[in-house]
């Protein structure tokens, strides 16, 4: 048996799955990946109090912007709070490992230059972690 929380992330999981197909029928499937990570997707999501968390990669700036901007209107008109970021591989930061591992990705499009930048991030987040540990 499934306790309240669990059926509620199960219910936003299949909103993100309705999502991405109104997502994709606007702006296809290809040249942009949206990633959805944090407490969204679990049972220490808090109605009314957390939000949701997403960064898009695109090549195409234009493209990032109308897209994080539709994302932007589908989450206030259901109100829920969200936190839409570029993904910027032009500089690595530790902030980035989070979404481009997440399990819940729109599209297929994770190009090798993602894969490499990904890896500079988890080498960056590794080096922080070895100097607040000293």
């Amino acid at each position: 048996m499934r306790t309240i929380e669990e059926e509620n992330t199960i219910s936003r999981l299949y909103g993100l799955l309705e999502l991405q197909k109104e997502v994709e029928k606007k702006f296809g499937s290809t040249g942009y990946n949206v990633f959805v990570f944090g407490s969204y997707l679990t049972t220490r999501y808090i109605e009314g109090e957390s939000d949701v968390d997403i960064a898009v990669y695109s090549k195409d700036f234009d493209l990032y912007i109308n897209i994080s901007s539709f994302l932007e209107t589908y989450f206030k008109d259901k109100k829920i709070k969200s936190d839409i970021f570029y993904i910027d591989i032009s500089m690595e930061a530790p902030i980035y490992c989070a979404p481009l591992k997440s399990q819940v990705q729109f599209t297929d499009f994770y190009p090798e230059e993602l894969v490499d930048f990904y890896k500079r991030c988890q080498e960056k987040l590794e080096v922080n972690k070895a100097r607040m540990a000293v």
